[in-house]
């Protein structure tokens, strides 16, 4: 028998019992994980539609809420029987399409067109 050969045979098995020893002290421990101070996001309709303007991502779809209902330059919105659900007419002679708000700050909402998508994040500044 080769001595070179038995020599890298017992290398390369030494080096996988250490690596096997090693991954498995890497298991769980009991340290608890860190805890996050996120704040609660909840609707606040009065800052979401008080004169705000609103853009997704990459500002493909921009909200424009002015008090009073007035959407953009001609269009409507309306909440529906006071729910987090609101109508927007985009212009005069549009169709009303629903959209769902789910939370919102000072400077971010999170909102769905009901039937067109997943939940979008908006900001009150163009990104």
């Amino acid at each position: 028998m080769n001595i070179k050969k038995l020599n890298f045979k017992t290398l390369a098995w030494a080096i996988v019992r250490a690596l096997l020893i090693g991954f498995s002290a890497c298991g769980d421990d009991d340290t608890p994980p860190p805890t996050t101070t996120t704040p609660n996001k909840t609707l606040n309709k009065k800052t979401l539609t008080n004169n705000k303007e609103w853009y997704n991502q990459g500002g493909t779809i921009g909200h424009s809420f002015k008090t009073g209902g007035q959407y953009g330059g001609s269009g409507q919105w309306r909440w529906v029987n006071n729910s987090d659900t609101m109508e927007i007419k985009m212009t005069a002679s549009g169709n009303f399409a629903k959209w769902k708000f789910n939370w919102n700050t000072d400077t971010e909402m999170e909102c769905e067109w009901i039937g067109n998508g997943p939940a979008e994040l908006f900001k009150s500044t163009e990104w």
